[in-house]
């Protein structure tokens, strides 16, 4: 298996949960949790997770965005990095 297929089914799933059109809160946290989980398994990079740690932690303090617009946010990072993935799994 292609270790980027977990950060695409990552993707895939925020995707999905923005199409519902009214993304809550929990909704976003329990996304949050599975993708940086997923990152962490898929790849070994420690720097595409510092990375994505200053993404999210930008999209949590700043409290005017929506629970989408943060999830948004977050989805640009994943879609971004998602090549780079399978080039620094070892």
């Amino acid at each position: 298996m292609r270790n980027n297929t977990l950060i695409q089914d990552v993707i895939a799933e925020g995707f999905r949960l923005m199409q519902t059109n009214n993304v809550t809160d929990d909704q976003f946290y329990g996304w949050l949790n599975y993708s940086k989980s997923a990152l962490m398994i898929a790849s070994n990079n420690p720097v595409l997770f510092m990375n994505y740690n200053s993404v999210i932690n930008a999209a949590l303090t700043a409290t005017y965005l929506q629970a989408f617009e943060k999830l948004s946010m977050c989805l640009r990072y994943l879609i971004g990095i998602q090549v780079l993935v399978d080039k620094n799994k070892k």
